[in-house]
């Protein structure tokens, strides 16, 4: 299936740019049965954990779980936060938490985002903009991801879109000062397809319209899911990152590919990260992409540079590593447990990549204050800013372009984030209401 021909009704979104950041966490009490863990916390020696209750009864907490002080409690608060987001709506089954316009309003291009309550699911995103607060909407680019507008291509040529909602609190939020403390932001990454992929996906039908005829109705499916939350104590925002695992591979030891293939990644190219030599790694271009106004492309080659948005050396790397790991494995266990609601089983294709935040919110977000996922980019929303891979002797090597993350483009300075570009969409969100 091909986009050729078809306009979306969108604009391009760039509310979370490429994310590193770190703070430590503690394992938080369980309430309900949990799964033995597989690991432990590198700092405390204790399990970190998940439980059934984050998905077959989500209560995501207002503040981090334990008080923040590991690495893990950080990691069960964006789970618990995903699974609420991503869970039926109790006052619309047909839609998911995020979904719902009446909290959770979809940023438009036009008009004001904060009195159009309608759940119709199309999309309304906007196009990449600069760090300037004052920068304006741009039409009628769509597909363009953070920090410079890189568009990527899936295997099958179709572009990628995105999408961004918030959580209302921002349409009251004053000018200055900090952002609230129950901010959320979701930034979603989507891909066209089809009847056969629709089990491995969770989608949604977008109203597209031709350069001629009637509007069409196309399947989009899920791919990306930037999940930044704040809390009472962590003004900053927790940002988090989740992805489908078919997407792409490790660049370094990667898996084998799914029997469907990766999303992102051809055999070749796949071949080629198995035994690489200098003539295929320049033939695959991994992880390039460029700002393109084309709905079909070459198809990208995309690899994960840093699992767990993690590199040697990185503060507390092991800790980091080990508990997003271990939730991983458990969330997939869980996922599986006959108690857990069918339309909740999809998410069993998805996992986090990592998270970020800071150590002590009462200063500056500066490299030696963050915790959490250092070499934190979504392959599919940050392609181009996970550091560099190339081939030596041989062998698959990855590099850093030094800590270039979310606090890289989102400035947190403490009482006053609503004016540094902490959120990207602050500001359009501000400028809107006084249209």
């Amino acid at each position: 299936m091909t986009l050729s021909r078809i306009l979306i009704i969108m604009t391009l979104a760039t509310l979370l740019g490429g994310c590193n950041n770190n703070t430590s966490t503690t394992s938080a009490t369980p309430t309900t049965p949990l799964l033995n863990a597989t690991a432990t916390d590198g700092s405390l020696g204790a399990a970190c954990l998940a439980e059934l209750s984050w998905i077959t009864n989500p209560n995501p907490p207002n503040e981090i779980p334990g008080g923040g002080n590991n690495f893990c409690q950080f990691y069960q608060f964006s789970w618990q936060w995903f699974f609420y987001l991503m869970s039926p709506s109790e006052s619309d089954p047909s839609l998911r938490n995020f979904q719902v316009a009446a909290n959770y309003p979809v940023l438009e291009i036009d008009g004001n985002s904060c009195t159009n309550t309608s759940n119709k699911p199309v999309f309304f995103v906007r196009m990449v903009k600069d760090k300037a607060a004052d920068t304006s909407f741009t039409l009628p680019e769509r597909i363009g991801q953070a920090g410079g507008g890189a568009t990527i291509y899936d295997q099958d040529k179709n572009v990628v879109f995105y999408s961004i909602s918030f959580g209302r609190s921002l349409c009251d939020a004053p000018d200055s000062g900090d952002l609230p403390a129950d901010t959320t932001e979701l930034k979603l990454a989507w891909r066209v397809i089809d009847s056969s992929d629709a089990n491995r996906f969770f989608s949604i039908n977008a109203d597209v319209i031709p350069e001629q005829g009637a509007p069409i109705d196309e399947t989009l499916g899920l791919i990306g899911i930037h999940l930044v939350r704040g809390t009472p104590q962590h003004r900053e925002l927790v940002w988090a990152s989740f992805e489908h695992k078919d997407n792409a591979p490790n660049c370094q030891n990667p898996a084998t590919a799914p029997a469907q293939g990766w999303s992102f990644l051809s055999n070749s190219c796949q071949t080629c990260l198995n035994n690489p030599s200098d003539s295929c790694m320049k033939s695959c271009g991994l992880n390039v992409a460029e700002k393109a106004s084309s709905l079909t492309g070459n198809a990208s080659e995309i690899c994960r540079v840093f699992p767990e948005g993690t590199a040697p050396g990185d503060h507390n790397a092991d800790e980091n590593i080990t508990d997003v790991q271990s939730l991983n494995r458990q969330i997939q266990t869980l996922l599986a447990s006959p108690a857990v609601p069918s339309d909740m089983a999809i998410w069993k294709h998805y996992f986090n990549i990592g998270a970020l935040w800071v150590s002590d919110p009462s200063k500056p977000a500066t490299t030696d204050n963050q915790r959490g996922s250092m070499q934190l980019a979504n392959p599919v929303m940050e392609t181009t800013f996970q550091g560099t891979v190339s081939n030596s002797g041989g062998t698959i090597t990855t590099s850093t372009n030094g800590v270039v993350n979310c606090f890289a483009c989102h400035g947190y300075t403490p009482g006053s984030t609503a004016t540094t570009g902490l959120s990207h969409i602050f500001d359009d969100i501000q400028n809107q209401k006084d249209m």
